[in-house]
């Protein structure tokens, strides 16, 4: 594969050229706080905390936001083999290269999947939940400013008369804008390291925030079939028993989670218990109500934690609940269970 193919498959490649040497000759050096919160994401320190501090200087700074587009090309170009050389030697020519500092290729590439699925993490929480936008916008950003002149003066006027929007207003207003940047940055996460599970994984919540429920499925099938780690299969298949729960194709969904229990991943880890309701949820959906009281039997006696959560979301749907008073036998166990629950 040449060059000239990649670029007319990737339409990020078109400016490939332009934005290394933007990113070469700038005058501006990058932001020192950027440059920390990247290299502790680059090393792997609390993953989460340093995307968010990454991402809301992404959002807030161009410069920054030029330079590290210019080592993703740099990295994705050295993965395709398009551009031939050694990767550390043309990102030590880019500022902030301590980042890159006594790193082979192949740990560069490594390390900046990890980082590109943080951020993919992190566009995509900041897309779907509004807490976690709220824990961005509370991210101090520090800009290098303007050592003197005029410049320095006009700047803080802007701020002080409120002509600069702010940076919270303008991400909360633009979810579609967070998914699509999500979906890069896991994509690109993808091509230096195809078989990234998370990556993976994240990239499915993505589809299926957008809607699109089959592409959803084949990332969710890719880590399923594909990965060996049972962690990272079992959050894949429990959601493709949600998804196909959506289109009520009961059967399919109860395989996946029917799955899960056979690994033995709910007795040794609990949290994963919620996958029994989920049994029990299917089954009530297909009229198995033996079945479904079976489960959430287990429940009771052997998840005690998880029956009183079990208990409010049964309450909360009026779907169920009208399926369990409807079956007699059903309604008497369910009682002997919980003897005041359908006076709640």
């Amino acid at each position: 594969m040449n060059f000239r193919e990649v670029s007319s498959d990737h339409s990020e490649y078109a400016g490939f050229h332009d934005a290394i040497r933007s990113a070469s000759s700038g005058t501006r050096v990058m932001c020192a706080g950027f440059q920390r919160a990247l290299s502790a994401l680059f090393d792997g320190e609390v993953p989460e905390q340093h995307a968010r501090k990454t991402l809301a200087h992404l959002e807030a700074c161009s410069d920054c936001s030029d330079f590290f587009h210019a080592v993703r090309l740099q990295a994705l170009a050295h993965r395709d083999m398009t551009v031939p050389g050694s990767l550390a030697r043309r990102l030590r020519r880019l500022p902030g290269r301590d980042i890159f500092e006594g790193l082979t290729d192949a740990e560069i590439v490594r390390r900046l999947a990890a980082t590109l699925y943080e951020l993919g993490k992190a566009y995509a929480l900041a897309g779907t939940d509004g807490e976690y936008l709220m824990r961005i916008a509370e991210e101090p950003v520090e800009i290098d400013s303007f050592e003197n002149g005029e410049l320095k003066e006009a700047a803080q006027l802007a701020e002080e008369s409120g002509a600069c929007q702010s940076r919270f207003a303008h991400m909360v207003g633009d979810v579609d804008s967070h998914l699509e940047k999500a979906r890069g940055f896991l994509s690109e996460a993808l091509r230096l390291k195809p078989r990234f599970a998370e990556a993976h994984i994240y990239l499915g919540f993505v589809h299926q925030a957008e809607d699109h429920q089959d592409l959803a499925e084949a990332e969710y099938l890719e880590v399923f079939l594909n990965t060996d780690r049972l962690l990272n299969r079992a959050h894949a298949a429990i959601q493709l028993g949600l998804i196909h729960d959506r289109v009520k194709d009961h059967r399919r969904a109860l395989r996946y989670y029917r799955w899960v229990v056979s690994s033995g991943l709910v007795h040794h880890q609990p949290e994963f218990a919620f996958v029994l309701y989920n049994i029990a949820v299917e089954h009530i959906s297909l009229s198995e109500m033996a079945k479904a009281l079976e489960m959430l039997s287990l429940i009771r006696n052997d998840y005690s934690e998880l029956w009183p959560t079990a208990m409010e979301w049964l309450h909360s749907s009026e779907h169920l609940l009208e399926a369990l008073r409807g079956d007699n036998d059903c309604r008497v166990e369910l009682e002997q269970l919980e003897p005041a629950f359908f006076a709640a």
